[in-house]
């Protein structure tokens, strides 16, 4: 356990130094902590999936039904969210899986979102949040997730020919979706709350649609 955090530490640490103080990442770097699922000491570092804060009771099970599977598909070590009609319909909490925090000064320009998806029937919402310190809170090197605050929602991610809606349909093959992050147009509000964002955290949620499994691979955050 100790040789996770201190791996975890590290990684967030480089983080830091790469994009967060300095805001001098290289345009195609990848921001993202284990984005390809393949780290060799623990496939799911740099993602949460176990939920057991105050207020994540339904949640209880959730670390049962995320894994990485060895191959699928032609793409190896990818994360697969299984939902059952109970995750997926009625109560209907779904299967949620979100990064770590990652440390971003969007000051210093925008970035990409990318994610390649295929579900057997789960249909999802995928998008990145922008977060803060939560109050009371004394910043550190290593917050967890539960030491932050959500100040933002950037666009959903969608696969394919879709273009909206409430969730996202990736079909059956693997399929890339995309997102360019800050928008464009803000109104002062939303200017106000994007200053705010220390940190970006990819959400992962599968639910809705049947049973089955939603799978992952290759969340890449970059500075474009």
């Amino acid at each position: 356990m100790k040789h996770k955090q201190a791996l975890w530490r590290l990684a967030l640490a480089l983080g830091i130094a790469f994009f967060g103080t300095g805001g001098n990442a290289q345009a195609g770097s990848n921001l993202v902590v284990n984005g390809n699922f393949d780290n060799p000491e623990n496939n799911l570092l740099g993602w949460r999936y176990k939920f057991d804060a105050a207020g994540e009771s339904w949640y209880a099970n959730n670390h049962t039904l995320v894994s990485v599977a060895e191959n699928d598909n032609g793409r190896k070590k990818v994360m697969k969210l299984h939902g059952t009609y109970a995750e997926l319909q009625v109560p209907g909490q779904g299967v949620r899986v979100d990064s770590h925090p990652i440390p971003v000064d969007l000051s210093k320009g925008r970035c990409r979102f990318s994610i390649f998806t295929r579900s057997t029937g789960p249909t999802c919402r995928i998008l990145v949040e922008g977060f803060r310190w939560a109050p009371g809170v004394t910043p550190h090197a290593d917050p967890a997730n539960t030491e932050l605050r959500k100040c933002y929602r950037f666009s959903q991610v969608y696969f394919g020919k879709q273009q909206a809606g409430e969730m996202a349909a990736p079909g059956p093959a693997w399929q890339k979706g995309s997102t360019v992050f800050p928008e464009d147009k803000l109104s002062d509000q939303a200017r106000k709350n994007l200053a705010q964002i220390k940190f970006l955290v990819i959400h992962i949620v599968a639910i809705g649609g049947a049973d089955g499994d939603l799978f992952v691979d290759d969340a890449r955050i970059e500075k474009i």
